[in-house]
């Protein structure tokens, strides 16, 4: 018997044996622009390696921070230079970053005070002037860079270098464990996890004024008989606002509620533990999906139209949503 998990939350040495992500292929099949692509067996020449680098912003919550990396990241990697990240930053404490042929985790993050700054000309999409660069000078990229197009071509390697941490992993491991003992399952083969992010909060109330909307309870609905064709479901619901959640899918069954104070970074693991994600708005949740590498389903209306919010966004969103997800 097949058995199913939907996870729903808010806001890794690779956990893929196991229970986490057991027995599932990735649906992100990395693209590689020309001076990316793998060089042939007979001794095809590298690019030319430059002295150039990039630097970028290290503030910011979870799943901003994740796209000024990965962004950062992806163009590093397509102009063959160097990222540079200090030994402090946020993303450390929650994956396995390391030293490879793009990144470069330093001691000493002085050489990026005297970079020329960039800034992107919209937040949430993809500006090519951006990548206009002097490939001999450093520049520090600002500011969200929230377009999957800056790393299309990097997806494969960013995936090895966002892996979580071992207690992190060992933590899903164990809650994953302990949901499949309490609906009767022993084997992580038996099960697809589904995630299911909600957030609210202060984008009804802080920034709202900008133009945010949330995802409605129809969204929701629409979201979840999206996957209907799927048998023996279980939902796993993790947001700050437990009880909303709980009003508005009362008739959900085979739910697990998980704990906010969990904190981010155990809770995005857990969607990138799930085999298919139910977005709703937010950065956050963008990640829990794209980690999750399954199938995504997203609120297509994040902004109001006419906002400040809309005009940082591309005319129909496909700078920021990637194209093989759902919008409802």
């Amino acid at each position: 018997m097949v058995f199913i998990l939907i996870y729903i939350i808010v806001e890794s040495t690779d956990l893929r044996h196991h229970l986490f992500k057991a027995s599932r292929t990735s649906h992100l099949s990395p693209v590689f622009p020309p001076s990316l692509a793998p060089t042939a067996s007979n001794g095809t020449s590298k690019p030319t390696r430059h002295s150039g680098f990039l630097c970028g912003s290290v503030k910011g919550n979870l799943g901003n921070r994740l796209f000024v990396f990965a962004s950062i990241y992806g163009i590093a990697k397509m102009k063959n230079i160097t990222y540079v990240i200090p030994k402090h930053d946020t993303l450390l404490h929650t994956f396995n970053l390391g030293n490879d042929s793009t990144l470069l985790v330093s001691r000493d993050f002085r050489k990026c005070k005297g970079t020329v700054y960039r800034k992107e000309r919209i937040c949430c999409g993809y500006d090519p002037k951006l990548l206009n660069l002097d490939l001999s000078k450093g520049y520090t990229l600002i500011t969200y860079l929230q377009s999957w197009k800056y790393f299309e071509g990097a997806q494969r390697h960013l995936k090895s270098q966002l892996t979580f941490k071992i207690d992190t992993q060992l933590w899903v491991n164990h809650t994953l464990e302990k949901i499949l003992q309490n609906q009767n399952y022993t084997q992580r083969d038996d099960v697809t996890f589904i995630g299911i992010h909600v957030r609210r909060g202060d984008m009804m109330t802080s920034v709202s004024g900008y133009g945010y909307q949330v995802a409605t309870p129809a969204y929701l609905h629409r979201a979840i008989d999206n996957f209907k064709h799927l048998s023996n479901v279980i939902y796993i619901v993790c947001s700050l606002e437990i009880r909303w959640v709980k009003g508005h899918l009362h008739n959900l069954t085979n739910v697990y509620y998980s704990d906010p104070k969990h904190g981010p970074q155990k809770d995005l693991a857990l969607l990138a533990a799930c085999d298919h994600v139910i977005t709703t708005v937010g950065t956050f949740g963008w990640w829990g999906g794209w980690l999750s590498g399954g199938n995504v389903t997203y609120y297509k209306w994040p902004a109001k139209p006419g906002s400040g919010l809309r005009s940082q966004f591309s005319r129909d969103y496909t700078d920021f949503f990637l194209p093989q997800w759902i919008g409802l």
